[in-house]
């Protein structure tokens, strides 16, 4: 898809800021997806939201970004993004997500099985149908499956905000970005309108990400345990008991 369908409807290029590029690659050689390649999608024509990932297989790795995320975050903020978006495709998480969400539906699609069964059975005199094959079981099919989904959705929704929450641990390990992290959560929020703290009923039904308010609260008190060299020249935490925030 990322190869032949995206360009058909996107215009991807090389990225205009090669100081930028470069940092990016570095942080990529550092995750260990050295030969990944860059490049910059022409998508503030079409939208200003803003997006960044990491894709492809072998010869195929790609690291891509929006023109509207670059122009809506700073470079150290845009390096913080990107750390996170590899740190996705570094541990897997794509391929983790597929197979949640095959043994989620395969569960759910048990539970209607059986349940419709059993409802046929004691109920098929009021249903009009006797078989689940029959036309007519679509509108039970249907519910059950809103009811399946309905208990299985909080486990994905939890799985997910457990990976972003990991992929910002692993930008964090990365860059030692700490307050580069936390505004670039804040200006994101501030383009999403969205609720920063949401209750618990949406967290646990609808929030496939942790807050943002959660988020930027850990960017300012998770402290890496080893020290690392930012990307770019930034220095970090080079003895103990040294903040990493302190090279930013």
């Amino acid at each position: 898809k990322t190869i032949w369908i995206d360009p058909l409807f996107n215009d991807f290029g090389p990225m205009k800021n090669l100081a930028l590029e470069a940092s990016i690659l570095e942080l990529a050689d550092r995750a260990g997806i050295a030969s990944s390649r860059v490049f910059e999608v022409d998508k503030s024509v079409d939208t200003k939201a803003v997006n960044a990932y990491v894709t492809g297989l072998f010869g195929t790795k790609r690291i891509v970004l929006w023109d509207t995320l670059l122009a809506r975050l700073n470079e150290r903020e845009v390096l913080f993004v990107m750390a996170h978006e590899i740190g996705h495709y570094v541990l897997g998480h794509v391929v983790r997500s597929i197979v949640l969400s095959f043994v989620v539906t395969l569960i759910g699609l048990y539970f209607v099985h059986r349940a419709a069964r059993l409802l046929i059975e004691r109920h098929h005199g009021s249903f009009g149908f006797r078989e689940l094959s029959d036309v007519a079981s679509v509108p039970l099919i249907l519910l059950l499956m809103q009811a399946a989904f309905l208990f299985l959705s909080p486990a994905a929704m939890a799985y997910s905000r457990w990976q972003e929450h990991e992929a910002d641990r692993f930008a964090i390990e990365l860059t030692r970005m700490n307050r580069s992290g936390a505004t670039a959560f804040a200006k994101l929020q501030e383009e999403n309108l969205g609720n920063p703290r949401p209750g618990w009923v949406y967290r646990i039904f609808r929030a496939s990400h942790p807050s943002i308010g959660d988020r930027i609260d850990f960017c300012n008190t998770y402290r890496p345990g080893t020290p690392a060299t930012a990307v770019g020249g930034a220095s970090t935490a080079a003895s103990a008991g040294t903040s990493p925030r302190a090279g930013e």
